[in-house]
């Protein structure tokens, strides 16, 4: 992503429907095939950048802040469609090559692990060698 580009992602993601900040983080994370999950510390500063601009407004429900694009968030995302789709092709181009790979198995581990519930302590420690090794082994060709 370029410099500004995370605005145009946000009022992407609200044009399907009202949301709150989390919803919105799920979206962009599932439009980007799961490489890209935004912070909290990035989507609600821009939320707010975006409604002082005029571009979404919000409205507490059941304790939860809920955006809306606006009319003129619309027309504003309507102009910068260009720029959306430079950055969703390059967000695909990613996703397509070796380190979309990359993070596809990191993320695949971390899901596989937080599935299992708890472990047995002999597992654990089975599953911490295994993942100590291959990190020397990972730091190995990352030194060459």
């Amino acid at each position: 992503m370029e410099r500004g580009d995370f605005k145009y992602m946000l009022l992407d993601a609200l044009r399907s429907k009202p949301m709150h900040g989390y919803e919105i983080m799920m979206v962009i994370n599932e439009k980007y095939g799961g490489l890209y999950m935004p912070s909290p510390g990035l989507v609600y500063p821009t939320l707010q950048l975006l409604e002082d601009e005029g571009h979404v407004t919000s409205r507490t429900e059941n304790g939860k802040k809920i955006y809306t694009v606006t009319d003129q968030g619309m027309r504003f995302l309507a102009e910068k469609k260009p720029v959306l789709e430079a950055v969703f092709q390059r967000g695909q181009k990613f996703l397509k090559g070796p380190r979309g790979d990359l993070i596809r198995e990191g993320r695949r581990l971390a899901r596989l692990l937080r599935s299992h519930g708890e472990l047995t302590d002999d597992k654990a420690k089975e599953i911490s060698r295994i993942l100590a090794e291959t990190s020397h082994k990972i730091e190995a060709i990352l030194s060459h």
